[in-house]
C-alpha cells in the first residue's frame, strides 16, 4: 500500500448518507481513500453534473458550534494526566476525542505551529539542504490563505515529498517529515484525522529524543509542551471581566439581601428607587441614593 494512502478499515456494511444520497458503507469506503481533492464533487459526479474548477476548503462540523472553553480546558487537563505509552506516547484517538469540537481550519494552524515550535529545529539544524517539511508547512498555510485546486495540488505534492523524506530518514528523525506530511494531508480532506495523527508523531518523537538521553523523567513535559502550543490557537479567548461602567451601563436589577451585587451595578430598591452600588464588601454593600447620600445595604457574599 502507497505510504501516502490513508489506512482502510473493515466495517459492517450499512447505509449512510453521502452528499444527500444513500449508500452503503462498501461503496463509502469504495470513494473514502480517494484524494480529497478528487471526493469534493463526488456527490456532483454521481449526479451527472460537472466537477467545480477549485476544491473550497471543507469546513469541519465543529464550525458550526461553539466552542466551549471550560470543557475544552477540561479535556486538555485530562490528556495530560493520562499516562500513554512511554514509546509513542497518547493515541491519536484521545486526541480526537478531546479536540473534536474545534474547526478544521483552526486544528491546522495549530498543527503548523506544533511541528514547528517543538520538532523542526533539530531538523533543520541537521539537514540544512532538506527542507521538504518547512515547504509541506508553507503550502499548506498558501492554501489555508486560498483554497484552490492550484493550491491544494502544491500541498498534495509536498506531502509526497514528505513520504520520501519519511522513508530515507527512518529511524533517524523521520517522525519530522511524517507529522508534516500528516498536517498536509487533512488540507481538503472531509475529517481532521490527519492533525490528531500529527500531534501523535510529535509527541513520539519528544519522546524518542529524551529516551537518547535516558531522561526518561521528562516524559510529561513533552506533552504538556503540545498542549501548551495547541491552546493558544483552538482555546476561545476568556470572557472579557465587567468593569463597574459595563454593570452599570446594563440596566438596574432588583435588589434583595439573599442576592450577590457587584461595584458599578444598578439596582431598584422598593424604599429608595434606584441606586448604585458604590462599594462592596462580604456580607454588605454601599450604595448611592437618588439624592446622592449613601446606605449600606446586606447582600450575599
Amino acid at each position: 500500500m502507497d505510504a501516502d494512502e490513508p489506512l482502510r478499515f473493515s466495517v459492517p456494511a450499512r447505509c449512510v448518507a453521502v452528499d444527500g444520497d444513500v449508500m452503503t458503507t462498501a461503496t463509502a469506503r469504495a470513494t473514502s481513500h480517494e484524494p480529497p481533492s478528487a471526493r469534493c464533487d463526488v456527490g456532483a459526479r454521481r449526479a451527472g453534473a460537472a466537477a467545480s474548477p477549485a476544491c473550497p476548503a471543507r469546513l469541519s462540523r465543529a464550525t458550526f458550534g461553539a466552542v466551549d472553553r471550560a470543557a475544552l480546558s477540561g479535556k486538555f487537563d485530562r490528556l495530560l494526566a493520562l499516562r500513554g505509552d512511554p514509546v509513542k506516547g497518547l493515541p491519536a484517538t484521545d486526541w480526537a476525542s478531546a479536540l473534536e469540537t474545534v474547526p478544521q481550519d483552526v486544528l491546522i494552524r495549530a498543527a503548523i505551529e506544533m511541528v514547528r515550535a517543538l520538532i523542526l529545529e533539530e531538523w533543520a539544524d541537521r539537514r540544512k539542504d532538506d527542507l521538504r517539511p518547512q515547504k509541506a508547512l508553507e503550502a499548506t498555510e498558501a492554501w489555508l490563505a486560498s483554497p484552490t485546486a492550484e493550491t491544494l495540488k502544491v500541498v498534495k505534492g509536498t506531502a509526497k515529498d514528505c513520504t520520501a523524506a519519511r522513508n530515507e530518514t527512518f529511524g533517524d528523525g523521520h517522525r519530522v517529515p511524517q507529522a508534516a506530511r500528516h498536517v498536509a494531508w487533512t488540507c481538503g480532506a472531509d475529517t481532521s484525522e490527519g492533525i490528531f495523527d500529527a500531534i501523535q508523531s510529535v509527541e513520539e518523537e519528544l519522546l524518542a529524543r529524551i529516551a537518547l538521553m535516558s531522561e526518561y523523567h521528562r516524559g510529561p513535559e513533552q506533552r504538556r509542551a503540545i498542549a501548551e502550543v495547541l491552546k493558544k490557537f483552538v482555546l476561545p479567548p476568556e470572557p472579557a471581566a465587567p468593569t463597574p461602567e459595563s454593570r452599570a451601563a446594563q440596566g438596574p436589577v432588583p435588589y434583595n439581601a439573599d442576592s450577590h451585587f457587584e461595584l458599578g451595578q444598578r439596582l431598584t430598591h422598593k424604599k429608595f428607587g434606584e441606586i448604585l452600588v458604590t462599594s462592596v464588601g462580604e456580607t454588605w454593600i454601599e450604595v448611592e441614593l437618588p439624592d446622592a447620600s449613601k446606605k449600606r445595604l446586606a447582600h450575599k457574599p
